[in-house]
């Protein structure tokens, strides 16, 4: 149940989050999408706790995941609508390290409110804690974009009316005009697709999804089956993989932010696959003679170092797709709407992310039960050095600078 349920929610958000990004794109003001969205997450919370059927559960998680797709479409293009360039990787590594805390700390709060203060109370605190978000985005300050004004102010110009003294024959500012109004509209999915970068960073936020997915999948069955390890153990070494990227989130921010994506994507890729290499050693009985009684300590040492070294991976789609969308504003100033597309981008970027999650545990599963963990591990080493090739040569440099 729980996981056609969690299937549930990651299907509804890739097939929704790009046409939502499509129409917010459309909207300047995005305090009325939040709105939307926390009342939706508030009708869904409530038919979850009042709920007595299965199919109000199935329902009501799919509203919620409705609820979800539109705050996360709506706050990251928010972020990068009024971060400035310079800034754009400090800021997607807070919203990194909000994420990651949000998920990590949400069930074992709501495991503890619920043992200590029974359901009801648990549940209270939920609608509390959307209450005060809902009065937070009403007081919300909203900055203008001058894109606006200008595409309006544009507008006016092209419908100035013909008067008795006009000439005769158009002058040459009007003849340009004309041929800007009878321009073509750009595509804009045809646009972003042709930066590099920004094609490069959808792969790697794929791969990113995939390899984090597959871990989580992979590790507790591994270290049950090579160390006889229950839940608890293998939820720590889960732990290994998260806790470095809160420490470290606002650190590579601040790197990224002065040397552009490219040079911290390709070390942590290269660095990450020799670490995956080693962690299908233990338990493996081609080297068991070399491993000895030493394979749980190398294991759990090695799991800290990728959790150290995927710090560094950390928001390389979003980065990448705003630096894409900034120079499409550059090239067809005006013609994606108010955010100049942010949204769609940043939404493809997040899908992205989301299928890799799904086919990993998929792929991972296979092969692990087709050729071995070893084996798996080996693949995924392989996997980040082809992210490392595609960052080199595809990724941001400086970011604000156009390769």
């Amino acid at each position: 149940m729980t996981s056609w349920i969690l299937a549930e929610q990651a299907a509804i958000g890739v097939l929704i989050r790009v046409p939502l990004a499509h129409f917010a794109d459309k909207y300047e003001s995005k305090r009325s999408w939040f709105l939307w969205g926390l009342g939706l997450s508030f009708a869904s919370n409530f038919a979850t706790a009042f709920g007595t059927s299965v199919p109000v559960l199935f329902i009501s998680r799919s509203v919620l995941a409705l609820s979800s797709s539109i705050m996360w479409v709506v706050g990251i293009s928010t972020v990068a609508n009024v971060v400035s360039v310079e800034n754009t990787g400090k800021a997607y590594a807070a919203v990194s390290v909000a994420v990651s805390s949000g998920s990590s700390c949400g069930p074992m709060v709501a495991g503890i409110l619920l043992d200590a203060t029974g359901y009801w109370t648990t549940w209270a605190s939920t609608f509390v804690l959307l209450a005060i978000d809902m009065t937070s985005r009403l007081l919300m300050v909203e900055r203008k974009s001058p894109e606006k004004t200008d595409a309006t102010d544009d507008s006016q110009t092209k419908q100035d009316p013909v008067s008795e003294t006009s000439p005769l024959l158009a002058t040459e500012t009007e003849q340009v005009r004309d041929e800007v109004a009878n321009e073509v509209e750009p595509n804009f999915y045809l646009c972003v697709f042709k930066k590099k970068n920004f094609v490069a960073g959808v792969f790697c936020a794929f791969m990113f999804g995939l390899m984090t997915a597959t871990f989580a999948a992979t590790v507790p069955l591994h270290t049950r089956h090579a160390f006889h390890w229950g839940g608890s153990q293998s939820g720590l070494v889960l732990g290994l993989l998260q806790a470095p990227r809160l420490v470290m989130s606002p650190f590579v921010g601040w790197l990224k932010d002065r040397v552009g994506t490219r040079a911290p994507s390709v070390f942590g890729f290269i660095l990450m696959a020799p670490f995956i290499w080693v962690l299908g050693v233990p338990g493996n009985e081609t080297f068991s003679t070399i491993v000895g009684d030493s394979g749980p300590s190398i294991y759990i040492f090695t799991t800290a170092c990728i959790g150290v070294t995927r710090s560094f991976l950390n928001g390389l789609g979003p980065i990448e797709a705003t630096m894409a969308v900034n120079e499409l504003q550059t090239e067809y100033p005006g013609k994606f709407g108010p955010n100049g597309g942010k949204s769609r981008a940043l939404a493809i970027s997040g899908v992205a992310t989301i299928l890799g999650s799904c086919v990993g545990p998929i792929i991972g599963g296979a092969l692990n039960e087709k050729f071995g963990y070893y084996v798996m591990n080996c693949a995924l080493a392989g996997s980040c050095i082809l992210c490392a090739i595609v960052a080199q040569y595809c990724f941001t440099s400086r970011l604000g600078v156009k390769k």
